[in-house]
């Protein structure tokens, strides 16, 4: 047997005198993943950092409320940790959307090699989707469904996936980004004790979120890709002649 992890193939020869539509061979999607495993461990372990930061600050302005004093070292330590973790974030942000996006389109493209009738969205919207106004609000989720019911292999599973782990990852990214919108806009415009300490508690909230919602997109990443190199290998199995006993 082929090892797909490492395959690149195409469908077999039509049988008749007319050429069938182009179909993109399939292409591993596992390196991506790999590369993703690696991004979302550091996401989990930076906002893990991130949220540790947020509660020293929301004890250092517990403290203040409180009537207490705290010295200027401890707010400028406190504020400049904000600030490189933050950096972190954006920096890994950046890095893990652009590897997701690309793994997410090739994703894509393998539907069209199990059956070319299995999306109603055509592959560009893997990354397109992402840049619509409003509709990055939706738009995504259905290519992920149409790739992860593309990747089922209806004939050989005895149980079918749960669409869950769609789901999931679906719905906590979108509460991460609305969270995460709402606590960046209080701690900016923070003017007093209180309302910094409330801001330093939603984004500790909204950091602890982003790393439950890094976790569940890596089930995601790796349960779909597994599903696709699961069913890629049965369907070289049934392209390449099988040797004789």
């Amino acid at each position: 047997m082929s090892d797909t992890s490492q395959s690149t193939f195409g469908p077999p020869p039509a049988a008749t005198g007319h050429l069938p539509p182009y179909v993109a061979p399939f292409r591993s999607p596992r390196g991506l993943a790999t590369a993703l495993t690696a991004l979302f461990g550091l996401t989990v372990g930076v906002d893990l950092l991130a949220v540790a930061s947020d509660a020293h600050v929301w004890r250092l302005t517990d403290e203040m409320a409180g009537g207490g004093t705290v010295e200027d070292a401890d707010l400028a330590r406190a504020d400049a940790l904000q600030v490189v973790g933050g950096v972190l974030q954006v920096t890994l942000l950046v890095a893990t959307a652009v590897v997701f996006i690309i793994w997410f389109h090739r994703v894509r493209r393998n539907a069209d090699f199990f059956a070319l009738d299995s999306c109603e969205m055509k592959s560009g919207w893997a990354i397109g989707a992402w840049f619509v106004p409003i509709g990055n609000l939706w738009l995504p989720r259905k290519v992920a469904g149409e790739v992860w019911n593309a990747g089922i292999d209806w004939d050989s599973e005895a149980r079918r996936p749960s669409p869950t782990p769609v789901n999931v990852w679906w719905a906590l990214f979108v509460a991460t980004w609305l969270v995460g919108r709402v606590a960046g806009s209080a701690y900016k415009d923070a003017a007093g004790v209180e309302e910094m300490k409330r801001a330093a508690g939603m984004m500790m909230f909204s950091d602890a979120l982003d790393a439950v919602a890094a976790v569940f997109a890596l089930l995601f990443v790796r349960k779909l890709t597994r599903m696709q190199l699961d069913k890629a290998t049965a369907r070289q199995e049934q392209i390449l002649p099988q040797p004789r006993p």
